[in-house]
């Protein structure tokens, strides 16, 4: 099967279609086509799907992106995800009569431009056409051992978590409170229960979180492990899944997704100042298949965690299954 994905370079975009490629490589060889699109011209992120929408793709896609689809060889289906790469999903699938899948906002976009849309929000589904899940991710959580079981506080002793750190949204607003906080938790998990640490950042990681987290590293050497995004780079919070339960910072969506599907207990600690989003229904439906919980970071202590992780039942089986099953329903694709 050839792929071809289309990436907008944002980390939090392709990462989704790679979800979406993994997937597929489950059910059998693949051949992945990368498609790195830009803008030709200084164009309003806003106004490009509109183009798309209005001009004939033969036209959009060379004056816009300078994609020329005679040079590129025809995928058997189209992955992208993010606005910026809407319009070439769709006016590349409609050139060459191919199965497109798009994971988020259609945007204006009518659904028979789409073989499937993937989405995180119940309320707009409309199966078979959009379906509702989890954002897609590229992380097998066959690759790493099942965590040890947490049943109670004399289980954090010795345990292993890990602690991913996302960045500023303005409907989660960690402040210099509540990095403090969260280096006072992980402290204690280490020096009252023994816990080894990792701790990840990401892409929109704030100083002030690093501030607080870089020193721990030092100040508990041989216990605490950082994985720095700024020099780890995409795809290094899946070092980070080997461990017994993980805790997520409530302002990366991505990161709580990834968390919920890793197969072990996941806590999202939420700082005091927040705000109701439109992320919340997708947070929503992690709690209620009881892959994640949430926790107020004010409150969190080892008791209040183990208690958490103990009313969590984990993912059954692998989420890129799930969604090798519903791709290639809704594509056509051999599914054998």
């Amino acid at each position: 099967m050839r792929v071809l994905l289309i990436s907008d370079g944002r980390p939090g975009h392709y990462r989704q279609s790679e979800g979406v490629v993994a997937s597929l490589s489950r059910r059998g060889p693949i051949v992945v086509d990368r498609l790195e699109i830009g803008l030709r011209l200084p164009l309003p992120k806003a106004l490009v799907p509109k183009l798309g929408r209005l001009l004939p793709p033969g036209w959009f896609l060379p004056a816009v992106h300078g994609v020329d689809p005679g040079r590129m060889e025809k995928p058997d289906i189209i992955v992208s995800a993010g606005g910026a790469t809407l319009a070439a999903n769709v006016g590349l699938a409609r050139i060459w009569n191919v199965p497109n899948v798009f994971s988020g906002s259609t945007r204006g976009f009518a659904l028979d431009r789409f073989r499937l849309v993937l989405t995180p929000y119940a309320s707009v589904a409309e199966p078979p056409k959009v379906v509702a899940g989890p954002k897609p991710t590229p992380f097998d959580p066959d690759r790493v051992p099942l965590p040890r079981p947490i049943q109670s506080a004399a289980d954090m002793r010795g345990a292993r978590v890990s602690i991913l750190i996302g960045g500023p949204t303005w409907y989660a607003a960690f402040e210099p409170d509540d990095w403090r906080r969260l280096a006072s938790l992980a402290e204690a998990l280490v020096e009252k229960l023994g816990c080894r640490l990792t701790i990840v950042t990401s892409p929109r990681t704030p100083s002030a979180a690093y501030d607080h987290v870089l020193p721990l590293a030092g100040k508990l050497a041989g216990a605490v492990s950082l994985i720095d995004f700024r020099t780890a780079g995409p795809g290094s919070i899946e070092r980070s899944f080997d461990c017994d339960l993980v805790l997520v910072t409530s302002d990366s969506m991505s990161m709580m997704t990834e968390a919920a599907l890793s197969r072990r207990p996941a806590v999202a600690l939420v700082p005091d100042k927040v705000k109701p989003a439109r992320d919340d229904e997708a947070v929503a439906g992690l709690v209620a298949e009881r892959w994640l919980a949430t926790l107020p970071l004010a409150s969190a202590d080892a008791d209040g965690l183990a208690s958490l992780a103990a009313s969590l039942e984990p993912l059954d089986g692998n989420h890129l299954d799930r969604l090798a099953a519903v791709v290639c329903a809704a594509a056509g694709l051999d599914a054998s």
